[in-house]
């Protein structure tokens, strides 16, 4: 099995949980008796699509005002919100060898069933289907670069194609609010959703470099185990926040998948972090993930049972600038690429006048798993372009390098752009 993208199931927390109060007081302004306000680790403020926007290169395009205005009615009258995108990456490095493309379809839906005065309860589901564009894999265009990790925030799947779905259970909150409150969701989760730092700067991760610079989530490390039946506990008073999970150790990432529940090997998982000025010009956040994942591997004791531990934060400046960092490190289970991680990044936020763009710098190293190499590090730059209001484009620009003891190491410049047609 492969690991899915470690960017599309943090979109489900932004469709659940409204970006659109997340990045626009203005457009929750005349929602609150319809919309009930919740902490922004809890799902970002329940769903209302900021669009359209004013300033995009191209005008409005295919979605107009009165496409979003729809959307954001069906939310607050009937409690049902649904979105997505369609994604086209290619990708080239200096190295040598064919270019990299791959595809990514998510298609999101929730339907929010309770509204009391102080409770709200939710299905939530998400579907995704990667499409790889031919050989090379990603897996192999990373090795053609002779990189440890690989250079697109999507994998490639051996046959070149992968569906799952990725969310499928209920979510409910009890004595609700951006004060104090707890919840519970119970189904098909997907750990790196709900845990870890949920973003890098842009909070729809809208790049490349996903799994260095920020990873999928506190749990990036377990490899294949971070998808299944589960249930997550949640509780806050604000400024501090606590979750808990329980998660599948083993599921067919494919669907549903109640046989292996019973084999008791599960991912366990526990964060607490601290939250101040949400959604403010100057929030900050800093949290602190662990997790275990109790899975027997039999003759390779390396995948088997494991810890891990993550220390993320990140900060705005004014609302003009972030910063976002992250360390981690895994302890027995090294079935990842690194067994250690550090990132930094820089967010330009509206840059050049224009609030619908976003550009970004980050810096990363990572100590591989495997013993025989040395330190792994890069940079990348990237800049999104906002041409209409559902359509973006974003070229990239990274640098990688390792220097192994042996003497063999590698340098490589790869660059790409993304395409991108939300809906």
């Amino acid at each position: 099995m492969k690991r899915p993208s470690g960017r599309k199931y943090l979109l489900v927390a932004g469709l659940v949980a409204s970006p659109g109060c997340l990045f626009d007081a203005d457009v929750c302004s005349g929602q609150q008796e319809s919309v009930l306000q919740r902490g922004k680790w809890l799902a970002d403020r329940g769903p209302a699509d900021p669009r359209p926007f004013d300033n995009n290169l191209l005008g409005n395009g295919l979605l107009n005002a009165g496409y979003f205005d729809w959307k954001n009615r069906l939310w607050i009258e009937d409690g049902i919100s649904f979105g997505g995108y369609v994604s086209a990456n290619v990708q080239w490095g200096s190295d040598g060898g064919p270019s990299h493309g791959i595809s990514e379809t998510l298609l999101l839906f929730a339907w929010e069933l309770v509204r009391g005065s102080n409770s709200a309860g939710r299905l939530v589901t998400g579907l995704a289907h990667d499409q790889t564009f031919g050989h090379p894999t990603t897996r192999e265009f990373a090795d053609n670069q002779r990189l440890v990790e690989t250079p697109n925030d999507l994998d490639t799947d051996p046959e070149l194609s992968f569906t799952t779905l990725g969310l499928f259970h209920w979510e409910h909150e009890w004595w609700t609010g951006p004060d104090r409150g707890w919840a519970v969701r119970l189904g098909q989760l997907y750990a790196p959703s709900y845990f870890g730092p949920a973003r890098y700067l842009d909070d729809d991760r809208r790049f490349f470099m996903a799994r260095p610079l920020a990873a999928a989530a506190g749990a990036q490390w377990v490899g294949y185990n971070d998808i299944g039946l589960g249930v997550n506990g949640i509780a806050w008073k604000a400024p501090i926040y606590v979750s808990v999970a329980l998660v599948d150790g083993r599921a067919n990432r494919q669907f549903l998948d109640f046989s292996s529940v019973f084999d008791g090997q599960l991912l366990y998982l526990g964060e607490i972090g601290f939250e101040s000025d949400v959604d403010g010009p100057n929030e900050a956040a800093i949290r602190v993930t662990v997790s275990h994942l109790d899975v027997a591997d039999g003759e390779e004791p390396e995948l088997g049972p494991g810890q891990s531990l993550m220390i993320s934060g990140d900060k705005r400046f004014d609302g003009k600038w972030a910063l976002a960092g992250r360390w981690s490190r895994s302890y027995n289970r090294l079935s990842a690429d690194y067994k250690e991680l550090a990132s930094l990044g820089l967010l330009w936020l509206g840059p050049l006048g224009r609030s619908t763009d976003l550009g970004g710098f980050g810096l990363f190293a990572g100590k591989p798993s495997d013993g025989t190499l040395g330190w792994e590090s890069g940079f990348e730059i990237f800049y999104r372009l906002r041409l209409t209001n559902a359509v973006s484009v974003l070229p990239d620009l990274q640098y990688w390098r390792r220097d192994d003891p042996d003497g063999d190491g590698t340098r490589s410049w790869v660059w790409g752009i993304r395409s991108e047609f939300e809906f």
